[in-house]
């Protein structure tokens, strides 16, 4: 097939140039170059346009062997050209598919004319550029007019020479400003890349106040790493000072039948403070743990009303606060502890919207959610992840009749950064991982707001089903019996007054009790025993010179029929404590007489795994 007659003239045209001068390649190659690329001509009808020119010249009787060669050149020159056009755009649109919606602004420019090529979507929104008026900007005509010589002198030198490895310069602070000549200030850092067969060079900005927020959310995140590290530390011992008192306060009464009423009261006074201060420290311990989320399935009642126990700490007088807890148990697979912060974020968020006072309300209730109710009613903004299927769904309503919020508000809800609050009173971080957390789950969530008429959140979490085991029960008041003359107990506790209780409490049951304070002391007994049984031992995880768990390789070596209690007052103590006996029992401080011969009657009197 012939060649379109414009082109085969063109190419024609430019063969005899470069036939007629040696050095006419660069011309020829010039003026093809475009009209090739307009007709979008491939290698194949390259060739064939090429052997119509030299058949045409044969034909005339203007081609030489000399000339012939000089022709062969100029196809070599061109397919050369070819290939690097498209290996140039190949490499464009690999960066293109890469930085099109990269979360920071990004842009490529010539390093010699300082014109701009390509921007991303990010800095289009950020400078406010069209995409079409981006391409060719001068680089120079981005700064405010005070920082015009300086911007001009910076980018003659640091960002367009080359860079060993084709690493980013450190970020410099600039100030810019947009399409409207608002000043932006940034952070850039630049790069001098190979971006098909030439360099250009890559700008990477983030905007000075976003590099702020995060800066501060590192921060704050530092902070509470730390609080989050001594908060576990305080509760391990806290707990222990908390089991010595409800201990001792619970045997007072069960070993004294004669006490006066005035006697009677103060003891149950001291019991419900040291519960107080266990739940207390629990709630705590839910928050400030550093553990990897685990989704369980649990019932989110008791979360529920752990948080709101909580949160009335923190809630004005004048707000009035109530929860209603559906009657049965609600089980979800999701991390309590996030869901604790999360209702928590929603209450703190309550609180706020009502700074005269008003009504607060935490509700739990179950829906079963047809096609027809998950169509969303106009009142009602919803945000999921992924379209709600028809199903059984536990309900977590948070309501306040505070100030309300308003379309544009309620919209914007769940982006990270966006609050109403006043600077400094808040990082728009907080409904962003209500968010997340709900939609991890597999839920979603539902807002109700007016203006001056409250607001109302409704997390919709999927149902789960739950493990039998996981069900309440009725705690049982009862207190185990057993003969456990004959048997010997090793107590392992690095606090003297809660290590004395439980010994006692093992002797009354009969055992013959050996004690430690430490891991070191533990391996003395269990080696001073030579060869006579050690029956059960109860250890702390925490202890001096090596552990809980040094105690438990150390007795399963001397001992492998021993049975084994772990107790501990901190949090991640069953994460943490790995290679265990099977049939250890977990014992949570602060613990009663009654619970701690719960767990002996548990350990002892089942079958050892084979």
């Amino acid at each position: 097939m012939s060649s379109p007659e414009p082109l085969f003239a063109a190419y024609l045209q430019a063969l005899k140039i470069c036939l007629d001068d040696p050095a006419g390649l660069p011309t020829a190659l010039t003026s093809l170059t475009a009209s090739l690329a307009a007709a979008s001509t491939d290698t194949h009808r390259l060739t064939a346009l090429h052997h119509e020119a030299l058949a045409a010249l044969l034909e005339a009787g203007t081609l030489s062997p000399s000339a012939l060669m000089r022709a062969g050149e100029l196809l070599a020159a061109l397919q050369d050209e070819q290939f690097h056009a498209r290996e140039a755009s190949l490499t464009t649109q690999t960066w293109h598919r890469l930085f099109d919606h990269f979360p920071f602004p990004v842009w490529f420019f010539d390093p010699k004319t300082l014109k701009i090529e390509y921007g991303n979507v990010a800095v289009l929104e950020l400078y406010g550029y069209p995409a079409d008026e981006w391409a060719g900007f001068d680089m120079r005509q981005l700064s405010t007019t005070d920082t015009a010589a300086d911007w001009q002198a910076y980018l003659t030198n640091a960002p367009c020479q080359k860079v060993v490895g084709g690493k980013f310069t450190q970020p410099v602070a600039w100030r810019h400003q947009t399409k409207a000549g608002i000043p932006v200030s940034v952070h850039l850092s630049m790069a001098r890349l190979t971006l098909g067969h030439r360099e250009v060079c890559v700008a990477v900005a983030e905007e000075a106040f976003g590099r702020q927020q995060r800066e501060e959310q590192f921060r704050r995140m530092q902070r509470l790493e730390a609080i989050g590290q001594l908060t576990s530390g305080v509760a391990h011992n806290f707990n222990n000072i908390l089991s010595v008192i409800q201990g001792y306060a619970e045997m007072i009464g069960a070993r004294s039948s004669q006490l006066d009423a005035r006697l009677a009261k103060q003891r149950s006074s001291i019991l419900t403070a040291a519960k107080r201060g266990a739940e207390l420290v629990r709630q705590l311990m839910i928050f400030s743990r550093k553990s990897d989320s685990v989704a369980l399935v649990q019932d989110i009642n008791p979360v529920a009303a752990e948080t709101a126990v909580l949160a009335e700490r923190i809630l004005s007088a004048r707000v009035t606060f109530t929860r209603q807890l559906h009657p049965e148990a609600l089980f979800v697979s999701i991390d309590a502890g996030q869901l604790s912060q999360c209702l928590l974020n929603l209450i703190v968020n309550a609180r706020d919207a009502m700074p005269e006072g008003g009504t607060l309300t935490v509700k739990t209730t179950r829906h079963f959610l047809t096609e027809d109710q998950l169509i969303p009613s106009p009142e009602r903004i919803r945000a999921c992840a992924t379209p709600p299927a028809p199903g059984d769904y536990a309900v977590i309503a948070v309501s306040d009749t505070g100030v309300g919020m308003s379309a544009e508000t309620r919209h914007r809800l769940f982006e990270p950064f966006f609050t109403t609050k006043p600077a400094g009173k808040g990082t728009g971080l907080g409904l962003a991982a209500v968010y997340g957390c709900v939609t991890e789950a597999g839920g979603f969530i539902e807002v109700e707001s007016k203006l001056g008429l409250g607001t109302t959140f409704h997390l919709f979490l999927p149902m789960a089903e739950a493990d039998p085991s996981l069900v309440p029960r009725a705690r049982l008041s009862w207190r185990p019996t057993g003969n456990y003359v004959g048997l010997t107990a090793l107590v392992v506790e690095d606090e003297p007054d809660l290590l004395e209780l439980v010994c006692e409490w093992l002797t009354d049951a009969g055992f013959s009790v050996l004690s430690a304070q430490t891991a070191e002391e533990a391996l003395h007994h269990i080696v001073a025993q030579s060869g006579k049984p050690i029956h059960l031992l109860i250890t702390d995880d925490i202890l001096p010179e090596g552990g809980g768990q040094r105690v438990f390789q150390d007795i399963a070596r001397e001992y492998p029929n021993c049975r084994c209690i772990l107790m501990s007052g901190s949090f991640g103590a069953r994460d943490r404590a790995t290679d265990l006996p099977l049939d250890t029992v977990f014992l949570a401080k602060p613990f009663s007489e009654n619970e701690l011969l719960h767990a002996v009657k548990q350990v002892v009197t089942e079958k050892k795994p084979e």
